[in-house]
């Protein structure tokens, strides 16, 4: 029953996504503001998504501990998309700080660059911490507010350790943003 499930969501999300996508895929002439609500629609759907049809519930704990109204940097262990998408439709309009490979994906990474997500290269660390702090500025002038990052780089299991990338803590320090740590599982 498990892999009918898997199966079937698979097959209506990627046919949903590449069908919504199409039609959408002239991103770079809409406004950032309609390319937003896409991103989040498009979220919503995948998280509902995921609970009809894959039995996937979420709780939020700790939502007094939001930061309202200032920007803040999001710190997020990565497990799996689902992370992602639910932070796309939980948190208004978040910057991800995404692994540069990303770019080359056709239509999402025209979405990518219009929402203003910040891409790094994890091979130039230095280079790339720069990169971020000067992009997180820019887009804090522009009225953004919530930076996600992955400080493992890169997915990780449940229960599996692995070193985290201190970056985070040199963007608070420089930026004076408030960190907002955030444990899930997802995987």
């Amino acid at each position: 029953m498990r892999i009918l499930r898997s199966s079937l969501f698979y097959i209506i999300f990627y046919t949903g996504t590449f069908l919504y996508y199409s039609f959408f895929s002239p991103v770079k002439f809409f406004t950032t503001k309609f390319t937003i609500f896409l991103g989040r629609f498009w979220s919503k759907c995948t998280i509902y998504l995921s609970r009809w049809i894959l039995g996937i519930n979420f709780r939020v704990k700790g939502v007094s501990n939001i930061p309202k109204n200032k920007p803040f940097l999001l710190v997020s262990n990565h497990q799996s998309a689902w992370e992602t998408f639910f932070f796309s439709y939980y948190f208004n309009c978040p910057v991800f700080i995404l692994k540069k490979e990303l770019k080359r994906i056709p239509i999402f990474s025209l979405y990518f660059k219009k929402i203003g997500f910040i891409f790094i290269d994890r091979d130039k660390k230095t280079h790339s911490l720069r990169h971020v702090i000067k992009s997180i500025s820019n887009q804090k002038r522009l009225g953004k507010k919530i930076f996600v990052i992955f400080p493992e780089g890169t997915r990780v299991e449940p229960n599996e350790n692995k070193e985290i990338n201190l970056g985070f803590f040199a963007i608070h320090k420089v930026l004076n943003l408030p960190i907002l740590p955030l444990r899930h599982n997802s995987g």
